[in-house]
């Protein structure tokens, strides 16, 4: 018995394998087409450093080696794929994100590598280190990797009020909490233009960037945020991932930006990478059942269509 689970995770780790290579050729894109890598060409060859630290320093090594910038490209892209593979270490799990994996492999993954990079990294992370006393502390340094970990990390730690009390969000104080965080989110996106100002990017402001996210992605998101709801409503949610909860911060917080496309858009990525999470909880706890079979299905179509929308670069 035990030489037959034996095997079949073997199977699935090569097949684990293969798909990490798939995902690797489409992030490998042509960069004459990567709008971002001329700006990474020119910083790496001229030294300007005018990246975050922690990116910096990644790059500082093969500087100091004089290695070509492609290089540096490939190990920053292999990098990505390791830690992708450690936050996806349920074979379940990494199936069911696969598609979403996709989906961002070319635009987050491939060509915002510093966000990519940086999400991968805290993701991680937070699967380690959210239950530790200091997680706020440990996960600070992933900022240095770009600016943008900033809000992540403010929704993070966010997340660990709305898991008081046995992890029930509907409770008194765990309300009071999301309460504050709905009102001081408002806030924020209002004052939102004034904020891209004085931080230096102004050249968002006034710009397609700002314009409000279509209406399928609010679609999108609004049953997102319907689907997170009924799971968290659940008696049984005890046994939830973090990642559910922190998904629906996310969300929210996207719903909230829905106007400013550049925020909005980001953090919809990022909720892109935890959805996997989402199928799989759902799967496991309801979707088996027979009469909500059909809307697991459903949800999974709404989440893959998405696909559609993809122009590959080759």
């Amino acid at each position: 018995m035990s030489w037959h689970i034996k095997k079949r995770d073997f199977y699935l780790f090569s097949l684990k394998l293969v798909l990490l290579i798939v995902l690797f050729l489409f992030m490998n894109f042509d960069k004459a087409l990567n709008v971002d890598y001329p700006n990474y060409l020119a910083n790496y060859k001229n030294d300007w450093w005018q990246f975050e630290l922690g990116f910096e320093f990644i790059a500082y090594p093969f500087k100091v080696f004089k290695s070509e910038f492609l290089s540096f490209w490939i190990f920053i892209l292999v990098l990505e794929l390791i830690l992708i593979a450690f936050l996806y270490r349920n074979n379940a799990i990494f199936l069911f994100a696969f598609p979403n994996l996709i989906f961002i492999s070319q635009g987050f993954l491939g060509t915002q590598i510093r966000f990519g990079l940086a999400i991968s990294l805290f993701l991680v992370v937070f699967s380690f280190f959210y239950k530790k006393k200091h997680f706020w502390l440990i996960s600070l340094f992933t900022i240095l990797f770009h600016n943008a970990i900033i809000v992540v990390y403010f929704l993070s730690n966010s997340v660990r009020y709305l898991l008081n009390d046995k992890r029930k969000i509907f409770l008194k104080n765990n309300l009071f909490w999301l309460g504050i965080f709905i009102v001081a989110s408002v806030g924020i996106s209002i004052l939102m233009n004034h904020i891209l100002m004085a931080t230096g990017y102004y050249y968002y402001v006034g710009t397609k960037y700002q314009e409000g996210k279509s209406i399928s992605s609010l679609i999108y998101l609004f049953i997102s945020m319907l689907l997170l709801l009924f799971l968290l409503c659940r008696k049984s949610n005890a046994q939830y991932s973090e990642y559910i909860y922190f998904g629906f911060v996310i969300v929210v917080f996207s719903l909230i930006f829905s106007k400013s496309s550049v925020i909005s858009g980001r953090f919809t990525l990022v909720y892109t990478m935890l959805e996997p999470f989402v199928l799989y909880y759902f799967y496991q706890n309801i979707g088996k059942k027979k009469y909500f079979f059909p809307i697991f299905i459903l949800y999974c179509v709404i989440c893959y269509i998405k696909l559609i929308t993809v122009n590959f670069k080759v």
